[in-house]
């Protein structure tokens, strides 16, 4: 019996072929990918809305402080004290990965503790901090939280903030909460004693702001609202959507969760009052 072999040809034909599917099943495959990290981050924000009710539940409705300051609290040491508000809610959530996108994963030379450890490294001496610190998601802090210089450590003041209780907002529903972030374009102290630098990478940020600049108290940095030009993340108070440039995943003060668009979180008007109303508590 004469065995016949595939001609030249037809492996061409079937390369081409197996060439012609890959190309066309990638993106699918890179877009599922994409969709399952959106869902993800999704799931992250909505139990992190849902923590946030419990916790308000223990605090006569009152939310969760940006950070509060306690050297002698020292359960986790690599926070130095400074307990932002993803360790205030970690006994909550019981889980730190809730606060990190799976799209989040930038990392920046200023996060390094100066022996090779980095951002996502549980071995960086300031492991904790930078966990509170760099979450992927911001905190409305300027009207969500009042803050106060009430001690100083060392030769500095430090800011102290109080949570503002639910029930003083007109509608929490329209009225963000946390939402996705990125320091980028900030100035940070380098723990690797780089001293200040600005980051140029997407990290995380614990922060976002206002699109008017609002007045600002004793305590807090300056803020002149949403100026500047993308991809500059100030001109857009440190919001940054990592499935679309132009949306992002929030959480409302009432607990739900909402893919939205930027430019929707920044309201008609001309005074702060009106323009910030997605965030003052007013909404529509």
């Amino acid at each position: 019996m004469r065995t016949r072999a595939f001609t030249l040809i037809e492996l061409l034909v079937v390369i081409a072929i197996i060439a012609i599917l890959a190309a066309i099943l990638f993106p699918v495959f890179a877009q599922a990918k994409t969709a399952a990290k959106k869902t993800s981050s999704l799931s992250n924000v909505r139990q992190i809305g849902t923590a946030s009710m419990l916790y308000m539940g223990d605090y006569d409705d009152t939310v969760m402080p940006l950070y509060f300051f306690d050297p002698n609290n020292l359960s986790y040491p690599s926070t130095f004290g400074f307990y932002y508000y993803p360790m205030t809610m970690l006994p909550y959530t019981k889980s730190e990965k809730i606060f990190l996108c799976p799209a989040d994963t930038a990392d920046d030379a200023l996060l390094s503790d100066g022996q090779g450890h980095g951002r996502f490294d549980p071995d960086n001496l300031y492991h904790y901090y930078i966990v509170g610190a760099n979450p992927s998601y911001g905190y409305n802090y300027r009207y969500l939280n009042t803050v106060k210089l009430n001690f100083d450590y060392g030769s500095q003041p430090v800011s102290m903030f109080t949570g503002v209780s639910v029930s003083s907002l007109n509608a929490p529903a329209q009225t963000l909460m946390f939402a996705e972030a990125t320091m980028k374009d900030k100035s940070a102290p380098g723990f690797d004693g780089a001293g200040y630098g600005q980051v140029t990478n997407t990290i995380g940020y614990a922060r976002v702001e206002p699109p008017f600049a609002v007045t600002v108290p004793a305590g807090l940095p300056p803020y002149n609202g949403w100026s500047g030009s993308f991809p500059d993340a100030r001109s857009q108070g440190q919001l940054w959507g990592r499935f679309d440039p132009k949306k992002v995943i929030v959480t409302w003060a009432d607990g739900h969760a909402k893919y939205t668009s930027i430019q929707a979180l920044k309201g008609q008007g001309t005074t702060e009052l009106e323009v910030n109303r997605y965030w003052n508590g007013q909404g529509d």
